[in-house]
């Protein structure tokens, strides 16, 4: 009986604390109020879920969490006890939805461009954090742009009932600039050096076309390293950059840049070392390289030797050799050694060539440029060379050598890649020069008939004083052999002071490669020009000028040019070395000796920029008792010899009328700095100074040359090049131009 009655008590106990824990469970969590928003958004945001042990304090958090969403205006919980545990709901009250938003008191920047920012749209239910956030990403955009101490306000309008209308209000400062760029710990290293290698740049009297004075927190990251980089190209391999400190005045109008740096020690390159495997004489590869014994480790020209090396290792046919830089430093010697490990695989022949996008060129057209042929070793020497080839056809807009692997290992398929671009223009200019006033060009050329390759232009050049018709055509593959001809025909007339001419003639060159920078020429030329229309007072050489002349010479020629980009250059060299005889062996009347050499080179320069420098020399000789005629002579000045002179000015004048008569003997020296200016469009400025004359006396050859200078712009546009130049005269004579504006289509300098 005892033991029955404790049976009896453990049951009612037992079933007493069930009950006690079922009610203590989350049977059922609600949401009531939403009408917009789904009730997962506010159940998500609640981490007390059904069959959960109900948790007050963990309720409380829940409010909190669904009513940071930023979607509700208010937020309540009812909690109810039933059989089955407690049913919580949540009640929401929804924030009204965005009818409108607005954008008020920007002028600096446009609105377009500040809705992209913002964080809510119309028609969106409102949402305060996303409100909030859209205030940041303003201030952002106008932090972006220099717009440091903007300050953004909203204000909601909910007068139009169940609608909201969200109004941003921009109060817009000044433009901050980058005024201040401190280093500390810069030893070695000036910090206009530092400077230079960094993105951001202090405020000049330039900022308004280079936008210097802006700073872009996404580039200071980046300038750090480029300071650190800087450091290891200068042997400093243990430094340190700080993320540089940026400071705004209390104004918001100036920033100062503070930029940290520890050096370490100057490093010197140890030993230079060769491992793995190792195909040439390491002493003549050493030679080869830049990084040497005792100079200043510096990374560049390591990443050069790399390069080197690997090139080296490719022209054998090692397509896909590895070489891998190890570094070793000696902290105690102050020494970096290096180790170029070697892995050169297998030697690797060229298998199949594929010609890839050329649409209008033929096959052929392109295949005669490459400098490899299937079947050849690899070599990377070759594909450089064909690559520098197509570019120069002006055929196409890119140029790509793709290796493929094949299932042979010494192998591989080579897929020249290429994009085509028009070759054909259709132009009509209208231009002014100081010497020429009004001017009206056209022109008419295809530089790839139907796909050969061949060009043909047809020009014309009308002004108040001359008149130019030219027609040529060039074969660039003559009967598809290696060597190419140039058929050319002209009419000409020039109107000068005291005299005209006028006359007709062309000519035939052909020229053929002899290496692969140097081009040999031969070429025949006939005209015959009229002089006429000699004033009375005219000087007595242009007097003994009157009437019909003709010339007939031949000329031979040798070029070496190692440009980049024939369109677009910025660096390599050009020179040129040519003779003309001409006489009446071959039918013409003038007889003289003709000699014209020329050098140029393109220096590349940091920001993208590029310097030119140009010589060029000429010298006539008459035989025969006869004279140079005057329409053959060298004219110095205009936009193609000496800029900021007008045409001739910078060479001998009639002492009778001052009027220009040409020389024969011609010295001038062009330099340029060349810098982009819009690059989508091709557009570049440069800034130049010519030093030179024209002279008819040899003594004193590099005595009383005159100066220019001045400033211009280069555009390569789709009707071909357009230039438009002003020249200032450094040295002006009596009766001459101060300033001189030229333009020129169709013929780069």
């Amino acid at each position: 009986m005892r033991i029955l009655a404790c049976f009896l008590v453990f049951c009612c106990i037992s079933s007493g604390l069930l009950f006690a824990a079922e009610s203590d469970r989350v049977a059922k969590v609600e949401v009531i109020g939403n009408e917009r928003i789904d009730k997962g958004v506010v159940l998500n945001a609640a981490k007390t879920k059904e069959g959960d042990v109900y948790d007050a304090t963990k309720v409380g958090e829940d409010l909190k969490n669904i009513y940071k969403t930023g979607f509700f205006s208010d937020v309540m919980v009812d909690v109810r006890d039933t059989e089955k545990g407690k049913v919580i709901t949540f009640v929401v009250v929804e924030r009204p939805p965005v009818s409108a938003i607005y954008i008020a008191g920007n002028k600096k920047v446009k609105t377009p461009d500040i809705r992209d920012k913002l964080k809510i749209k119309s028609g969106t239910t409102l949402n305060i954090e996303k409100v909030k956030e859209s205030v940041e990403e303003i201030k952002k955009l106008y932090a972006g742009k220099g717009y440091y101490a903007a300050k953004v306000n909203f204000e909601i309008n909910t007068e139009q009932g169940y609608k909201a209308e969200v109004r941003f209000i921009i109060e817009e400062p000044e433009r901050a600039y980058v005024r201040k760029v401190t280093f500390t710990g810069n030893k070695s290293l000036k910090a206009s050096r530092l400077k230079s290698a960094m993105r951001t740049r202090e405020k000049g009297w330039f900022s308004w076309f280079t936008g210097s004075g802006i700073l872009d927190e996404e580039a200071l990251e980046e300038d750090r390293k480029n300071i650190e980089a800087l450091y290891h190209d200068n042997g400093y391999v243990r430094v340190k950059v700080a993320p540089p400190s940026v400071s705004i005045s209390a104004d918001g109008k100036t920033i100062s840049i503070a930029v940290a740096v520890q050096e370490g020690n100057l490093h010197k390159i140890g030993r230079v070392n060769f491992k793995g495997d190792i195909t040439f004489d390491e002493a003549e590869v050493l030679k080869k390289l830049k990084s040497k014994a005792g100079n200043t480790f510096r990374a560049s020209l390591l990443q050069a030797d790399l390069t080197t090396v690997t090139e080296l290792y490719q022209d054998k046919g090692y397509a896909f050799v590895d070489v891998a830089p190890f570094t070793e430093i000696n902290d105690a010697e102050r020494t970096v050694d290096i180790t170029l490990d070697i892995a050169k695989g297998s030697e690797v022949y060229f298998n199949r060539i594929n010609i890839v996008g050329n649409i209008k060129t033929q096959d052929k057209v392109v295949r005669r440029e490459l400098r490899f042929a299937e079947g050849d070793l690899y070599s990377a020497t070759k594909m450089k060379y064909t690559k520098r080839r197509l570019r120069n056809t002006t055929f196409f807009k890119s140029e790509e050598l793709k290796t493929i692997k094949t299932d042979e290992p010494d192998k591989v398929n080579m897929d020249v890649i290429l994009e085509e671009k028009p070759t054909g223009t259709l132009s009509l200019g209208v231009g002014y020069s100081t010497y020429e006033k009004a001017l009206l060009t056209g022109s008419i050329s295809q530089q790839n008939i139907l796909g050969t390759g061949n060009a043909a232009v047809l020009a014309a050049s009308l002004s108040s004083i001359a008149h130019l018709y030219n027609l040529t055509f060039i074969q660039p593959y003559t009967f598809d052999k290696d060597f190419s001809t140039s058929y050319n025909i002209f009419n000409t007339q020039r109107i000068f002071a005291t005299y005209d001419y006028k006359g007709s003639g062309g000519g035939i060159t052909v020229s053929r490669p002899l290496t692969e920078y140097i081009r040999g020429a031969l070429g025949y030329r006939y005209q015959k020009i009229t002089v006429y229309n000699i004033e009375s007072d005219a000087g007595a050489f242009i007097q003994q000028q009157t009437g019909t002349s003709t010339t007939s010479a031949f000329n031979a020629s040798i070029t070496r040019s190692t440009i980049d980009d024939v369109l677009n250059p910025s660096r390599g060299s050009i020179s040129t070395a040519m003779v003309e005889l001409a006489g009446s062996y071959f039918g013409g009347e003038n007889k003289f000796v003709k000699s014209i050499v020329s050098y140029g080179k393109y220096i590349p320069f940091k920001w993208d920029t590029t310097f030119f420098l140009r010589g060029t020399a000429g010298n006539m000789i008459p035989y025969g008792g006869t004279t140079v005629p005057v329409f053959e002579r060298f004219f110095v000045g205009g936009i193609y010899t000496m800029r900021g002179f007008q045409y001739g000015a910078a060479g001998p004048l009639d002492p009778a009328t001052g009027d220009v008569i040409g020389a024969t003997n011609e010295l001038y020296f062009n330099t340029e700095w060349i810098f982009p200016v819009f690059k989508p469009a091709g557009l570049k400025g440069f800034i130049f100074f010519d030093y030179g004359k024209g002279f008819n006396t040899t003594a004193g050859f590099f005595q009383s040359l005159r100066p220019a200078a001045g400033f211009g712009l280069r555009w390569f546009s789709p009707m071909g090049p357009i230039t438009v130049v002003l020249g200032i005269n450094l040295d002006k004579h009596a009766g001459e131009k101060a300033e001189v504006f030229d333009f020129s289509m169709g013929r780069p300098f």
